[in-house]
């Protein structure tokens, strides 16, 4: 009778699970669908075929070792491609030890327009581009070996480890909780037998052979073509005839705008989208940056996140400690403990820990400005969407 109760348990477990409205289905599972002609991604340095490649590459669970999990099992297109768990899980339902971050403009690379009102703020959401003065030496749009925007470094994961989106890319792919594939040629030779691969490889790269290399530079063009830039924010300064923020936020929104740029400086921040040590523990639980560095004062920091879709990127921090902006809010409202390595911009006349005591209407009114910066376009552009489809 036990072990009747003990095997209903677990059938009841694995329908629980099947019913996660962001549940992949394994590619074994689904069929690929890809447009006759070629989405364009227009992303620089690459071509729509090596973007498409990359695409399909993203959300194939082919690239676990147990064909159960693809990267957007962890990066799902409606949370900005983040995850809706403090920890995601791998191959083997085994949890990961930090919280998957948004991967969208994880590089800057595109031309924007410039902003004629710096003052207003845009910054928290536009990225530090480089402009076409900027390029370099050579630069040709569609050169693809390498893709130029590979001469172009940043910081990635919490914790900096990575600074080459190639690299970064094979990362959770060879990651012993996530999808645990210990050799990339092998991953390639695996690929290298079904038979969609090897029209999207050739179409990609020109050449029959695929290899770990050309597995990096698909998905890296494909996280290049991961751009917001639609939101309610951008509008207003997209508009010809701006003149000014308030003119088209509305009055909570503008008062939430001023909190955020004034009052409070959140901006100071989230402006260059650095390291910092936000004093959430008085000791660091989790060593932060400092496990690359090796430098102690780097003790737990953390790289801190674009706020662009930050209404749909929940939970928060780089433990996922956070349910909601509420939370967050709190933490920075009386909630920010003396760590030693506290960043200074957190700390009082007297060194010690600010407390901001945000009312419960000013933090009203800031989460109504940060959700106008929620692109919905990107979270539902089918550039982006899985091409694998239900049998």
């Amino acid at each position: 009778m036990k072990q009747n109760r003990f095997v209903v348990l677990i059938v009841l477990g694995l329908i629980s699970l099947r019913c996660d409205p962001f549940e992949q289905l394994s590619a074994t599972e689904t069929q690929l669908e890809l447009p006759e002609t070629p989405f364009n991604y227009n992303v620089a340095g690459a071509t729509d075929q090596q973007v498409t490649l990359g695409r399909v590459l993203f959300y194939d669970s082919r690239l676990s070792v147990n064909n159960s999990v693809s990267c957007g099992s962890c990066h799902k297109q409606a949370l900005a491609f983040s995850d809706n768990t403090q920890f995601s899980r791998g191959f083997e339902n085994r949890v990961t030890t930090r919280n998957s971050m948004p991967i969208q403009n994880i590089i800057s690379f595109v031309f924007q327009p410039k902003i004629e009102k710096p003052d207003s703020g845009i910054v928290i959401i536009s990225d530090s581009t480089f402009n076409e003065q900027d390029q370099p030496a050579g630069y040709l749009p569609g050169v693809v070996n390498p893709p130029d925007f590979f001469l172009k470094s940043t910081s990635l994961f919490w914790d900096g480890r990575e600074t080459e989106l190639e690299s970064m890319v094979t990362r959770p792919i060879m990651n012993h909780i996530e999808m645990g594939i210990h050799d990339l040629e092998m991953l390639a030779k695996k690929l290298s037998v079904i038979p969609e691969y090897q029209s999207l490889f050739v179409n990609a790269f020109g050449e029959e052979e695929i290899t770990s290399r050309h597995l990096a530079l698909g998905l890296s063009s494909f996280l290049l073509s991961i751009r917001s830039n639609q939101s309610k924010f951008d509008k207003i300064f997209d508009n010809p005839d701006f003149n000014g923020v308030s003119a088209s936020l509305s009055v909570n929104e503008e008062q939430g705008r001023e909190l955020f740029f004034n009052k409070f400086n959140c901006n100071s921040c989230h402006e260059l989208n650095g390291f910092a040590n936000i004093g959430l523990d008085a000791v660091a639980q989790d060593a932060g940056q400092s496990l690359v560095t090796g430098n102690p004062l780097d003790a737990g920091k953390f790289k801190i996140p674009s706020l662009r879709n930050v209404q749909l990127t929940g939970p928060y921090m780089h433990d996922g400690r956070f349910k909601t902006l509420e939370d967050v809010l709190d933490h920075y409202s009386n909630g920010i403990t003396n760590n030693t390595n506290l960043d200074s911009r957190l700390r009082g006349l007297d060194g010690r820990a600010k407390q901001l005591n945000i009312s419960p209407s000013e933090k009203k009114a800031i989460i109504s400005f940060l959700n106008t910066l929620t692109d919905h376009e990107m979270t539902t552009d089918p550039k982006l969407s899985n091409p694998f489809r239900a049998n």
